[in-house]
Formats: C-alpha cells, structure tokens, sequence
C-alpha cells in the first residue's frame, strides 16, 4: 500500500495549484449546500482513477475542467448518494437505540444522585468511545467497496450488492482498516494545520484526503483483483480517456 504517495502523487500533476484550488472550492460548496461540492469532485476523481487506461501516471492526472462539470456531477452523484445513505441510516439508527437513551440515563442519573451520575457519565463516555471506533471500523469495511462499486456501475441499485461487498470486506479488511486509519489521522492533521491558514487551508486539506481516499480505494480495489477477486462491471458512462 503507497499511503504516503495517496498524498504526494496529487502534486505530481503540473498544474496541481490550481487543480486543489478548484477541489479546495467543491469542499467549501458543500459547506454550504451539502454534498454538491463533494458530488462534483468525487466525479472528478471518477474521471482520473477509473477511465484513464494507464492511471498510475499522476502527471497526466486529468485537471480539473469546469467545462466537464456536469459529467462530474454524474459521475460522482452516485458514489456520494449511495455512502451518504449508508452514513445517515447508520447515524439515525445509532441517535434512537443509544445516543438518546444514554443522555436520557445520564441526566436522570445526575439529577437523583451527582456521584453516581458522575460514574456513569464517565463509564458511558468510555463505552461510547469504544462504540464509535467500532462504528468507524465495520463503516469502513462498507463504504470503501461500496463506493468503489458506485463509481463503477453508476447506479445506486447496483451499488449495493451485498455478496460483493461482504467478500471484499472479507478478502481486504486489513488494508481497508489500515487506509481509513490513515485518512483518519493525515486529515485530521491537515485539517489542524489548515484551520490556521484563515480557516481555508481546511477545506483544500479536505480536498486532498478526498483525493487520498480514493487512491488508496483503488489500490485496494486492485490488490482485490489480484488475489481472486470478481471486477465490477463497468457503466459504459465510463468511456476509458
């Protein structure tokens, strides 16, 4: 796995200021009309991993093109609704069955007795850390194939096949841990630097570990084929540049 390269490899292209300046924009877009501005880069990304016969060379990495943003908005509608789907039903789920009733406790706990509530917030606060890394863990193993798949067969119905996507996680669950840990922490680093950049340093980090995820996606995605794993059709939408 190339997890530094995820990163680096962005720079190669020669015009690579104005290809994460233009990123950097969708990620303030969608800051204020959700998801739009992730829709349009995630097709960008489509474009340059997934439809260029030799996608290893990332000084020929497509730039960004604002004359092609309506096949990026098609491009990447479909990876970005089918994950958001997953992540709101997932978050819905986890407000009703524990988030609310572990509040509820809580207060009702420091309101009768403040050392017992005390305890208890901190002992739910311990669970709820470990429950959210588990979140995050098996998410992980969903989002990454599922959001490989997306961008492929380009339809939301298709994407969420369950054979699939229970046999990726089960070949790659390794590398597919070890790469959402990565983004995970660079981001959250990048992220910590750019807030000092005027704030907008966050959104271009934001849009380079958006270029990172999908690379590694597709190292991943690679290393599946390589040791059995079944292709996923490809959308004649995808017409390789």
């Amino acid at each position: 796995m190339k997890f530094v390269e995820s990163i680096t490899d962005f720079f190669k292209s020669p015009k690579w200021v104005t290809n994460l300046i233009f990123a950097g924009l969708c990620a303030l877009v969608s800051s204020i009309i959700p998801l739009v501005g992730f829709i349009v880069l995630a097709g960008w990304l489509v474009t340059g991993f997934y439809m260029r016969q030799n996608d290893e060379d990332f000084v020929t990495f497509p730039d960004f093109d604002f004359n092609q943003l309506g096949k990026y908005l098609e491009r990447g509608l479909w990876p970005m609704l089918t994950t958001a789907a997953v992540g709101i039903g997932v978050g819905l789920v986890l407000w009703l069955v524990f988030f609310i009733p572990i509040m509820i406790l809580t207060a009702l706990l420091s309101d009768s007795n403040g050392v017992v509530g005390g305890f208890f917030a901190l002992i739910m606060s311990l669970i709820s850390l470990v429950v959210y890394f588990g979140i995050f863990a098996v998410l992980s193993l969903i989002m990454m194939p599922l959001s490989i798949r997306a961008s492929l067969v380009q339809d939301f119905v298709q994407a969420f096949d369950i054979n699939f996507i229970k046999k990726f996680a089960l070949m790659m669950w390794k590398e597919i841990l070890m790469a959402s840990l990565f983004v995970l922490v660079a981001g959250s680093l990048l992220t910590f630097i750019g807030f000092f950049a005027f704030c907008v340093g966050m959104f271009l980090a934001q849009a380079l570990m958006f270029f990172s995820w999908t690379h590694l996606s597709k190292q991943v995605y690679k290393l599946y084929l390589s040791r059995g794993g079944e292709p996923v059709p490809v959308s004649p939408k995808l017409a390789v540049l």
